[in-house]
Order: structure tokens, then sequence, then C-alpha cells
């Protein structure tokens, strides 16, 4: 079977997967999915326009400001209006926001050691072998 035929019949089954993993380990989180990882986006930048904010997630304006205003509410960002070209919004990550990132990823270890912990010790290593290695490859894309 070609290697593109391989891929494409593993690809379901790596995201069904991968999406369990995924609700489990964030189990408990009071953001949802797209908002960790947007609130992870801008304390990665230090801070980021809106409009690079919404490339960067691959999301509409409408998206990325929806999910801004509720991160505002919560007091995890901090929405800045640039003075002098007032359609320019930068959003950085308030205090509150660092020490729940901070909180969350803790949170994030934990709920993994106990997922992983289900498997021996050469199926962990070997586990996270191939997604060293699925994380470089992807990474050259």
């Amino acid at each position: 079977m070609e290697r593109i035929e391989r891929i494409a019949q593993l690809y379901p089954t790596i995201i069904r997967v991968m999406g369990r993993i995924r609700s489990v380990v964030h189990e408990g989180m009071d953001l949802s999915y797209n908002q960790y990882k947007m609130l992870l986006t801008i304390y990665d930048k230090g801070s980021c326009p809106l409009n690079q904010l919404a490339r960067e997630l691959q999301i509409a304006m409408s998206s990325a400001s929806e999910m801004v205003e509720r991160l505002v509410t919560q007091g995890f960002v901090l929405r800045t209006v640039d003075e002098e070209n007032r359609r320019q919004v930068t959003i950085s990550v308030t205090g509150r926001g660092e020490a729940l990132i901070r909180e969350l990823q803790q949170g994030i270890v934990e709920n993994y050691r106990a997922l992983l912990g289900r498997l021996a010790d050469d199926e962990q290593e070997e586990l996270v072998r191939a997604l060293e290695t699925l994380a470089e490859i992807l990474g050259k894309l």
C-alpha cells in the first residue's frame, strides 16, 4: 500500500484518539480548548495585534474578537487600542491570565501522568519518541 494511502487510513484513528486524549487532559478546565489555545498564543508572543492573532489561529476576525472579549471579561487578557490608529488593537495576557496558564499547565501535566500511567514504561517511552518524531517531521511541512 502506498504511503499516502496508509496515512489517509491512519488519520481518522489518530484524530479520534487525540480528541479523546485532549478531552481527558483538559478535563476541569474553565476555558474552551480554543480559548486556551488563544491565551497560550498571546502569552507566547508577549502581546499580539488582534488581526495577527486571527491569522495565527486561522480564524475569522469576528471569531477572534468574540473570543478575546470572553477572555477580557474573565480578566485573563487586556485589550489596548492604539491611540494613533484606533483600528489597531493589541492583546496581552494579564497577571491573572499568566497565573491561570501556570495552573492549567500543571493540571495538564498531572492528567497526562495519570493517563500515561496506564501504559508500561517502555510503551510510554515509545509513545514519547513517536510524538517527538511526528512533531519534528510535521514541523517541516
